[in-house]
C-alpha cells in the first residue's frame, strides 16, 4: 500500500525504510500548507519509493536530510523538491533572507536580477524579480541570459542594495543555484553571511508573500524593470564593454601581431561579452558554433562545461588546429573563469592551469606598466606562490593567505578602498582586475591574456616560452588539485570524520616529507584583517624533507560534494634554462608523490569505522 497524505509519520517511516528526521520533514512537506505547489511532484516520488524505486527512495532520502547550505558560490546544488534542493520555494526563501537583510542594513532597496543559460533559470529569475516587487524593492531583471560579473558590475554602476543571480556555473545539468550579492558588488561574506544563513532559516519557517506565479510580470511603471532589445544594449551590454576594455594595458589595436583565437562558451553566456571586447581590440576570433547554443543547460557536446577541465575543449581543439589559431580559450557556463589550451613552437597545444595562466596576466600587467602607488594583488593560500615572485621588488603588496572563493578578494578588497586592485587571482581559473567588479570575470581575463599572448607573439615567442623565462627567474612552481568524492548524507559524514580526524591526530608524513607544521584555519587568527581573519573548514600542512619542501591544503567544497587536496611546491630561482628541465621533473615528482599519499591517507580515514 502507497502511504497517503494522512499516513501517521510511523507508518511511513516504517514502509519506506527512511531514517526518522528524514520521514519527520517529509511528513511536514507532505502536510503544511507551504508546500502545496510541489505537493504532486512529491507524491509521484513517494510513490515510487514504495514500489521499490532505490533512485527515488536515494532522492527522498538526500533531498530531506538537511538544508541546502550557503556555500563557497551561493546557494547551490540539484533541483527538486525537499530543503535540500534548489526549487521555486528555496529561491523565494532565499531571496526573501536577502530583502530582510538590506532593509537591516539600510541599503538601498535597489536589486539586479540575472541569469544563465540552463533549463530552469529564467523562470527562477522571473520568480526572484517578482517575489522582491512584491517585497518593495525597486527591481531591475536582466531578461537574457548574461554572465555573473555583470551582475556585480550592475550592483555597483546603480548603486544598489544587492543582487541575484541564477546560475549553478559548470555544476552538472540536474542542478541549479542562487548567489547572492551585498551592497559591494560581491557574494556575501563575514556578519552578512552570517545576517543572510539567519534570515534564510527564519524564511524558511515565515509567511511568504502569496504570489500568482501563472500572472504576467508586473512590468509598467512601479513594476520589474525588465531590460530587453535597445535598453538591455544600452543599460547592460555597452557599459560592461567598456568596462572589460579599461583592464587592458596595452594600448592600441592587437591586430598587428596576427593573434589567431578560437572562443567557446562551453553552451553559456560568455559570448555576449568576450567576444565584443576581443574584437573591439583586434584580435581574430572564431567560435564554436554549436557551443554558442545554450541548449538549455544540458551541456550536450561536453561531459563537463568546466574550463579547468582539458576534456571540455575537445570541440575548440579541432577548430583550433583546422583555423591555424594560437591560442583556445573557454569560459564556464556563467562566464566568471577563463581556461586556455596554448600552442608552442612545434606547433602543439597543451592545457595550462588556473595558475600559469593567472602568473602569465600578472606578469603582462607588471611588464606593461608601473604599478600605481599603493597597488595589491590578491591570491589564496592554495594559488601559486609564483604570484607573490612575480611581485618582487615592484612596491606591490600582495595578500595571499585568503582562503578560497573569490568573496574573499572582494572582502578584502572593500576593506582597502584606498589601494589600488591591480590583479586578484584563484588556482581556479578566477581572475579580475580594477574595481569596477567584485568576483571573479571571464571576459577581462580573456583580454588580458589575449594581450599577454600577442605581446609575445610580436617577439617571436609563445605563451610557454614566457612561462620557462619566468620559471627561471623565480623557480619552477608545480601545483597539482585532487578531488575526492563522497556524495550524499555518508559522504558529508565521510568528510567530517576526515577533516575532525586530522585536526586532532594528523599523520606525520606525506610522500615521505615529514609534517613540520600545521594550521587549522577555522581557529582564531590576528592579521588585522577581518576578511583574512575568518575562519575555514581549511587544514594547512607544511611539509619538508631532503628532497624538497612543499604544502599541503585539506578543504572540503563549498559547492560540490567532495574534499580537495591541493599540493604546491618549487623549486630554487636562478636557474640556467639548460638546468630548468631538471627542476622541473624534480618538483613534478615530488607533487605527485605527496598528492598520492595524501589521498591515499585521507580515503582510508574516510572510509574507516566511525
Amino acid at each position: 500500500m502507497l502511504p497517503s497524505v494522512n499516513t501517521t509519520l510511523e507508518e511511513m517511516q516504517r514502509s519506506l525504510g527512511l531514517p526518522e528526521a528524514v520521514a519527520r520533514e517529509l511528513h511536514r512537506w507532505r502536510t503544511e500548507p507551504r508546500y502545496v505547489d510541489v505537493r504532486d511532484e512529491l507524491e509521484r516520488l513517494v510513490a515510487a519509493a514504495a514500489k521499490g524505486d532505490t533512485a527515488a527512495r536515494e532522492e527522498l532520502v538526500d533531498g530531506f536530510s538537511s538544508v541546502l547550505p550557503i556555500g563557497t558560490g551561493g546557494r547551490r546544488g540539484p533541483c527538486g523538491v525537499g530543503p535540500n534542493r534548489v526549487s521555486v520555494l528555496l529561491v523565494r526563501e532565499t531571496v526573501e533572507a536577502l530583502v530582510q537583510v538590506i532593509e537591516a542594513e539600510g541599503a538601498a532597496p535597489k536589486v539586479v536580477v540575472v541569469y544563465d543559460t540552463r533549463r530552469d533559470s529564467r523562470r527562477f529569475a522571473h520568480v526572484a524579480a517578482r517575489h522582491m516587487h512584491a517585497r518593495g524593492m525597486e527591481v531591475m531583471l536582466v531578461d537574457a541570459p548574461r554572465a555573473t560579473p555583470v551582475l556585480s558590475f550592475l550592483v555597483r554602476a546603480h548603486g544598489c542594495g544587492g543582487g541575484v543571480v541564477i546560475s549553478a556555473s559548470h555544476n552538472p545539468p540536474s542542478d541549479n543555484g542562487v548567489k547572492i550579492y551585498g551592497a559591494d558588488g560581491a557574494q556575501v561574506l563575514g556578519a552578512r553571511d552570517a545576517a543572510l544563513t539567519a534570515a534564510i532559516e527564519r524564511a524558511a519557517s515565515a509567511p511568504l508573500p502569496p504570489l500568482d506565479m501563472n500572472a504576467a510580470l508586473p512590468t509598467g511603471p512601479g513594476g520589474v524593470r525588465c531590460l530587453v532589445g535597445a535598453e538591455l544594449s544600452s543599460v547592460v551590454d555597452e557599459p560592461y564593454l567598456r568596462c572589460v576594455l579599461d583592464v587592458g594595458v596595452r594600448a592600441g589595436s592587437l591586430a598587428p601581431s596576427g593573434l589567431s583565437v578560437v572562443y567557446t562558451p562551453l553552451h553559456g553566456v560568455g559570448h555576449a561579452g568576450v567576444v565584443p571586447a576581443l574584437r573591439a581590440r583586434g584580435v581574430e576570433v572564431a567560435c564554436v558554433e554549436v557551443q554558442l547554443d545554450p541548449d538549455e543547460g544540458r551541456f550536450s557536446t561536453v561531459q563537463s562545461a568546466n574550463p579547468e577541465d582539458p576534456a571540455a575543449f575537445e570541440l575548440g581543439l579541432e577548430l583550433a588546429r583546422s583555423n591555424d589559431a594560437d591560442l583556445v580559450i573557454a569560459t564556464d557556463p556563467d562566464a566568471d573563469r577563463l581556461g586556455a589550451l596554448v600552442k608552442d613552437a612545434a606547433g602543439e597545444f597543451h592545457f595550462v592551469d588556473g595558475n600559469r595562466l593567472g602568473v602569465l596576466m600578472l606578469d603582462h600587467v607588471l611588464r606593461s606598466q608601473q604599478p600605481p602607488p599603493r597597488s595589491m594583488v590578491l591570491t589564496t593560500l592554495v594559488t601559486s606562490p609564483l604570484v607573490r615572485g612575480v611581485c618582487a621588488g615592484r612596491g606591490v603588496e600582495v595578500v595571499d593567505d585568503l582562503l578560497v572563493g573569490f568573496k574573499h578578494h572582494a572582502g578584502y578588497a572593500e576593506e582597502a578602498q584606498t589601494k589600488t586592485n591591480l590583479f586578484s587571482v584563484e588556482e581556479s581559473h578566477g581572475y579580475v582586475r580594477g574595481d569596477a567588479v567584485r568576483d571573479k570575470d571571464g571576459a577581462m581575463a580573456a583580454l588580458l591574456l589575449c594581450e599577454c599572448a600577442a605581446a609575445v607573439k610580436l617577439e617571436g615567442q609563445t605563451l610557454h616560452d614566457r612561462l620557462r623565462e619566468i620559471w627561471r627567474a623565480h623557480g619552477y612552481h608545480r601545483e597539482k588539485t585532487t578531488s575526492i568524492y563522497a556524495r550524499g548524507i555518508q559522504g558529508r559524514l565521510e568528510i567530517d570524520r576526515l577533516m575532525e580526524r586530522w585536526r586532532v591526530t594528523a599523520p606525520s608524513t606525506f610522500g615521505g616529507l615529514r609534517v613540520a607544521s600545521v594550521e587549522d584555519r577555522a581557529k582564531p587568527r590576528s592579521t588585522g584583517s577581518a576578511t583574512r581573519d575568518l575562519p575555514g573548514n581549511v587544514l594547512v600542512f607544511e611539509l619538508e624533507g631532503d628532497d624538497g619542501a612543499c604544502r599541503l591544503v585539506l578543504r572540503p567544497s563549498g559547492t560540490e560534494p567532495k574534499v580537495k587536496a591541493y599540493v604546491l611546491a618549487r623549486g630554487a630561482p636562478g636557474v640556467a634554462d639548460a638546468a630548468l628541465d631538471a627542476q622541473i621533473a624534480a618538483v613534478d615528482t615530488l607533487v605527485d608523490r605527496v598528492a598520492v599519499d595524501a589521498v591515499a591517507a585521507a580515503e582510508r580515514v574516510m572510509k574507516s569505522a566511525p
